[in-house]
């Protein structure tokens, strides 16, 4: 079992590593309508698969009068003032044509990229996370959450406030953070109904490109997490977005636009 943890909120955001190159590049400041009343001047590809990935990868900027060409098969995902909006191939499209709707809350969306922390866990306050029912698989509710059953690349905005989320809180649970290198095991409990736990940071220290694997006792394989130490956290969705692409965290990135899709996101007719 793991020692008691002591957090606080969330204080002002923390300066000091720099993005890559491509977090200079490629984009632009820019900020969502219904966040910060601000428009978007200009679109971002969050997603994109197909013959013509390569294309437009994710982080690509498009303007607002931008023409697509697609082939067979494509898929672009692409983040703009109007939300999210899925352009499917073949054909040609334009941006400027967009159907796609305002359908996500300012309320959800702060929520849910605003890392609240181990103040929650430590209170068992999961309004957010939904209840399990028969067939539906429930959704990570936070974006600085770290599910027990994704490996990979991890952001964290803040290392004295890791979260450890697990799918299924039907009954209690246990997991095991083990240190690859000298094999230091961490045993941390989840009571039944509770799906949120404090990361045991004096028992497993968070430093950027730290790597720990994690053992669930309700998950069918272990999983390998290579953390990424963000000393900015971001404060709405394009430095969300900007931060999860530029390092490589892809599991927060699907998360991010499977949220921000939330079954609404528009398709594009050719133009």
């Amino acid at each position: 079992m793991e020692k008691a943890m002591h957090s606080a909120d969330l204080k002002s955001p923390r300066y000091g590593k720099k993005f890559g190159n491509i977090g200079k590049t490629a984009f632009g400041a820019f900020l969502l309508v219904g966040m910060t009343g601000t428009a978007i001047a200009q679109n971002m590809v969050v997603r994109s698969t197909g013959p013509s990935a390569k294309s437009y990868p994710a982080g690509k900027k498009l303007s607002n009068n931008a023409k697509l060409t697609l082939k067979k098969l494509d898929r672009v995902t692409i983040l703009g003032k109007g939300g999210t909006r899925v352009i499917k191939g073949p054909g040609t499209f334009s941006l400027n044509s967009s159907r796609a709707r305002q359908s996500n809350s300012s309320t959800r969306l702060s929520s849910f990229i605003n890392n609240r922390g181990s103040s929650r866990a430590r209170t068992g306050a999961v309004r957010s996370a939904g209840v399990v029912e028969a067939n539906v698989a429930p959704r990570n509710p936070n974006l600085w959450y770290l599910d027990v059953t994704k490996g990979g690349k991890f952001c964290v905005s803040d290392a004295n406030a890791l979260v450890l989320w697990r799918p299924d809180y039907t009954g209690s649970a246990t997991a095991s953070i083990v240190e690859p290198t000298n094999g230091a095991v961490t045993e941390v409990a989840w009571r039944k109904g509770n799906p949120l736990k404090s990361w045991p940071k004096a028992e497993a220290p968070l430093t950027d490109g730290a790597s720990y694997r994690l053992i669930g006792s309700n998950v069918e394989k272990s999983v390998e997490v290579n953390f990424v130490m963000l000393n900015k956290a971001p404060e709405n969705l394009d430095e969300a977005a900007t931060a999860l692409i530029a390092n490589g965290c892809q599991s927060q990135l699907d998360l991010l636009v499977e949220t921000l899709d939330d079954g609404s996101s528009a398709n594009e007719e050719q133009s």
